[in-house]
């Protein structure tokens, strides 16, 4: 056969050839394969979301919530707020990453307490300390993402990048409302300890530097994905529709 026909012919089989599927990490995000609010708290063999802060009366605040809300009539985790209980959302991913990351997710913010004026976290990171599960101290934080109340009555997004002080967290987006459904994406350069933040289809923040302590560098790889609410950073809140791609 003529070669430039079997280059052709090869040029032809790789433009056609599907490209690589994305690998998708987490089991039921959009939570319709969770019966209820007992097995959304439970930890149960293989990967699963559960209650991973495991507090007595704080793991009761999660929930499975089959309301409409916000015109969302599908399965929804909820997080009630308290202000003395942790609770946590978390689940293991079904492979830890070193690479790159894009994590999506749906939040609806239906109150935040004025006492400490945060909540909605998001954390993506890992477990080591053996103690209060995933993204429970700092140094197991990659990304670390929340909202809170702005002097004008409405709603700002933010993140923290290490900092000492709550006064030192940077906004990204400012003017949003609480009832209302936010889709936040998180694209995060492991390697390079850095995270991107969209909100919406609006604009992409610049890199943005890992959390870190002031002892310990951000995690060099990432587990689990949680979301909480705090008793210095309570609320209440909807999460659906949770995506983590690796790419």
């Amino acid at each position: 056969m003529n070669h430039r026909i079997i280059l052709s012919i090869v040029l032809m089989t790789l433009l056609l050839a599907p490209a690589a599927m994305a690998t998708e990490l987490v089991k039921n995000g959009d939570f319709e394969g969770v019966k209820n609010g007992a097995a959304l708290r439970r930890d149960d063999n293989g990967q699963d979301w559960y209650e991973s802060r495991k507090d007595k009366d704080g793991r009761e605040l999660l929930i499975m919530s089959t309301k409409k809300v916000g015109g969302n009539k599908t399965k929804k985790a909820m997080i009630k707020a308290h202000p003395e209980l942790n609770t946590y959302l978390s689940q293991r991913l079904s492979a830890s990453q070193t690479g790159m990351l894009t994590v999506k997710y749906d939040i609806y913010l239906k109150y935040i307490r004025p006492e400490y004026n945060r909540s909605g976290f998001f954390f993506a990171g890992k477990s080591s300390d053996k103690k209060n599960g995933p993204n429970s101290t700092g140094k197991e934080r990659f990304a670390f993402v929340a909202f809170e109340h702005s002097e004008d009555g409405k709603v700002q997004l933010f993140v923290r990048e290490g900092k000492k002080s709550w006064d030192d967290r940077t906004v990204l987006a400012t003017g949003l409302e609480l009832k209302e459904w936010y889709t936040v994406t998180v694209t995060m350069d492991i390697a390079a300890a850095t995270y991107t933040v969209q909100l919406d289809d609006g604009a992409v923040s610049a890199p943005l530097e890992a959390f870190r302590t002031s002892k310990k560098k951000a995690p060099t790889k990432i587990s689990h994905l949680s979301f909480a609410s705090w008793n210095d950073g309570a609320g209440s809140f909807f999460i659906d529709n949770v995506s983590a791609i690796a790419e």
